[in-house]
This record gives C-alpha cells, structure tokens and sequence, in this order.
C-alpha cells in the first residue's frame, strides 16, 4: 500500500480528471499505475482538441498587462545571477532579538554569565524529561518500524493518545481527527493563524504583555495585531470591556495564553468563564496556547474548552514546556467545534493543507506519544517534583526581588517559569524605568541576563525565568540587589 498522503493526492487529481471512483480502502500499486495511465490518455486527448480547434488561441500579454521587470535597486547583481531576497522572508521582526543584540556581548568578563533570560527549561540538570520518555523514544527508534513518512496530519496512534489526554469536560470527546501534530508549539500557533486569517484587512487581539511570536507570526501572515491588556492589578488578569472595545468585522480570532508567558498568570475558572462567555457574545473564535497546561501551582489549569462548551477553540500544547523536551519539537492542534463552526468554514481542510506542506514531526517522536502520556499524566511522582522545583524557585525570586530597592513583583506567579518585574520610576539612578537600559547595565555590571519588558509590548518591566535551581537564583538576586543597592537615588537631607 502507498502513503495515504499519496493516496489523497491522486484522488484529487483523479476527481478533476474525471476518473472512476476508488474505494475508501487504500488502494494498491497497480490502481495507481491505471489511474495514471489513464490520466495521460485525457491530457493527450485534451491536447489534440485544442490543436483542433483554430477558435482557442493562447493570449499573449498585452503590453498593459505584461509583467514589468524588478526595478533595479530591488536586485543585487552579482555579477550574472539576479538575486533577490523574498519579500516575506525580509520583513520578520523578532521584538526579543532586536533588543537583546544590542547588548549582546557586554557581560562582565570577571562574572560568569547567569541568564534568566532564556525561556529554556532544560538548562539546568534538576529539571529533565522523566526515565519513562526517554525510554519510550529509545525504543521507537530501535524498533526499525518508525523510518518512513507519516500521513501529514500526525500518525494515527500518535493523534489518538492526544485526543483521549486532550478532551475536555464539558465537551464532546475528541477523536483522532480533531487533532493535528506540528513541528512544535510555534509551527502549531503558525498554523492556527494562518487558518483563520481572514483574507485581507482581518485583525487578531493578543495579549499584553505578550509572547512576542504572536505578533511576528500574524504579520508574516497578513494579520493585523491589536493588543488587549492585562491588568497586574489583578493578578494578569484579560481587561475584558477593553477587549470588546476593539473588535470590528474584520475581527478572526481572540488568541489566550494561559497560564501566561511572561507574566507568569494561570486564570480561574470564573475568569475564564467570563473570557469566554465574551467570546461566544462577539462571536469570535479561540486560540488557546496551552503550552504551559499542567505548570500550575496551587490553581488548578483550567482550558478554554472546558471553560465553554460552545466558543470554537483551537488548542496548542506540545512537549516542549510541561515535559521539558523543547528540543524534540514536537506540538498539537486540537480543535474543539462543538457547534461546527470550524467544520462549516473548512478550517481542518485548512490546517490539513498547512501540515501538508512540513509533514510534521518525526515518526519516532510521534510513536513515542502514547506511551509518553501515559507514563507521565497529572500527579504523578516526576510531574509532582518538577512543580515543587519550580514553584520553590518561583518563591525565592518573589522574596528576593521584594528586598531590592527600586524593584516590585508585579503580581505573584501561579505557574509557568516566568515572573514580570516591575521597575520603580526614578528610584535607580540612571535607569528612570528604562527596561532596556537596566538589562544593559545589569550584564554589563553583574554578567546577569534579563529580557527588558519591551519584548513583551510592557515597557517598565523586565521578564525574569525561575526555571534554575534555587542555589543560583540566589546568587543571581545576590548580583542584582547589590546592583540595586548601588544604584539607588539618595535624597540629600534637607538643610
């Protein structure tokens, strides 16, 4: 049997040349061989009519409609070759390492380098995938049975184990079909976006502060970003009447990230309730980006699906974050359409077609899925330990912030790795509440790395990542309190 991918493709091919149908069951070699042949014989046939017929003739373009060549500063001759760079390619932005270059390179060469900067999980010993996963990847790719393409949506397996982990309460249980594998949770988001960009002039809102991918990732597909606030007041909460505010027809898509990077939030159900429950009001769909479920500390990891039982979700997650395998890439898309919405405007072909053109994660990855997730679900003893790392090192940053003048912890975070930071105005000398200038100053002074709040669209603040041991967080705070301390403004007493 060939690939069912193959298979799809020469049905299509066999439905627009009028061949005879095939039955649902994969079809052999030799069927492939007829429907070929016989498509050679209506392009021959096709060819011979139109030379028949003296009235079909080929336009040639008109001078008007003819292609203008490129106009000469957009090329760069060298010498024969006309090369030119894609115009798509040029115009991504990364927020993060635009800012970050600037001061690349300037730590202080008498400190060794501590980033909290790099939203890694892994760089640290104390946190790694568990013996089980590994295990289970070993044996995929011993097993000689996983080396060829996969269909392009995910294998069969694969996608089932999601679709059981991933149902929600409240909703109809998902099957293999409404679940699509990506090379990662940013290829998932990509994908999502891209579905659901609504041709030209359509508009996404994305949280702010935010994962600055959001934003690179709706321009690169022609999406116009428009920004709702969360409120530190509230502890990151969505300020859902100034979502409202922003929506127009061309409005596709509301995309939520909980719990939240960078702030670090994980939202109540009652919150989530009302979220949704806007959603469903302005008719708008959902992206969640759940790639942190399950990082959640003493509130439980609620979903955008089991907050609504009708809002069309589509839901990001991957291996990446809660199984801390960034580097396996390999994420999903499950999609929750209760009321077939998503199946009316044909948002899985979409996202069928998209995967199409990667063909998704590699198949021993993919194989090793089911027992993953078995082997590792919520509770168990590597899942316990590796929140009780986390949460342990979250509370050192908020009680060693808190002793630094000039600094204030935002609100406390309730999961993920990250912790925002806000600076005091005018308390540090020569910062003001200058995110960047601060993290250029930190590493060049202290070797400490940060991500000024800029890269989040929150300038004032800056990211800090509490996914290292606690021991070096506290040489970390160490560094920057006395960074602090030395910076303070000093009020001269009064005569």
């Amino acid at each position: 049997d060939l690939a069912e991918g193959s298979r799809e493709h020469i049905l299509h091919l066999g439905s627009s040349l009028h061949l005879p149908h095939l039955p649902s069951a994969r079809p052999r070699e030799a069927s492939f061989r007829t429907m070929a042949a016989h498509a050679v014989r209506v392009a021959k046939r096709v060819e011979k009519d139109l030379a028949e017929k003296p009235s079909v003739k080929v336009l040639e373009p008109s001078s008007s409609t003819r292609k203008r060549p490129l106009e000469e500063d957009s090329e760069v001759k060298h010498g024969k070759w006309r090369v030119r760079a894609g115009v798509r390619a040029s115009s991504i932005r990364n927020p993060i390492r635009e800012i970050m270059d600037t001061v690349a390179g300037k730590e202080n060469p008498d400190k060794p380098l501590l980033s909290l900067a790099q939203g890694d999980p892994t760089c640290y010993p104390h946190l790694r995938p568990s013996e089980e996963m590994i295990t289970a990847v070993v044996d995929a790719v011993t097993s000689m049975d996983h080396n060829g393409y996969q269909p392009s949506q995910g294998s069969a397996r694969c996608r089932a184990a999601v679709a059981e982990a991933f149902s929600a309460p409240g909703r109809p249980a998902l099957e293999p079909s409404n679940v699509f594998m990506a090379i990662g949770c940013s290829e998932a988001l990509s994908h999502c976006i891209a579905a659901l960009a609504g041709g030209k002039g359509s508009n996404m809102l994305l949280p702010r502060p935010g994962f600055p991918l959001y934003q690179v990732l709706c321009e690169y597909h022609g999406v116009e970003v428009r920004y709702y606030d969360l409120l530190p007041e509230t502890g990151w909460q969505c300020d859902i009447s100034g979502l409202k505010k922003l929506v127009d027809a061309n409005t596709c898509a509301i995309l939520v990230n909980n719990p939240s990077n960078p702030c670090g939030a994980v939202y109540s159900r009652e919150h989530l309730v009302d979220l949704m429950g806007a959603a469903e009001e302005l008719g708008l769909p959902v992206i969640a980006d759940e790639v942190y479920a399950g990082m959640s500390f003493s509130r439980p990891f609620v979903s955008c699906a089991a907050a609504s039982s009708k809002v069309p979700v589509l839901s990001v997650c991957a291996l990446s974050k809660r199984w801390l395998a960034p580097g396996w890439r390999l994420g999903w898309i499950t999609v929750h359409d209760t009321d077939g919405a998503f199946a009316d405007a044909k948002i899985p072909e979409a996202l069928l077609k998209l995967c199409q053109v990667s063909l998704g994660p590699s198949a021993p990855l993919q194989a090793a899925v089911p027992s993953i997730l078995q082997a590792t679900p919520n509770g168990c003893s590597w899942h316990t330990d590796v929140l009780a790392a986390l949460e342990a090192s979250a509370r050192c940053c908020v009680r060693r912030c808190r002793a630094c003048p000039g600094l204030e912890v935002a609100a406390e975070p309730q999961g993920s790795m990250y912790l925002m930071v806000r600076i005091q105005p005018n308390v540090l000398e020569g910062i003001g509440s200058d995110d960047v200038a601060l993290a250029g100053k930190l590493l060049q002074e202290e070797s400490i790395a940060i991500l000024p709040g800029q890269c989040f669209c929150a300038p004032g603040y800056f990211r800090v990542v509490f996914a290292a041991p606690v021991e070096v967080l506290e040489e970390a705070w160490d560094r920057i309190e006395a960074f602090c301390r030395r910076c303070v403004v000093t009020v001269a007493p009064a005569p």
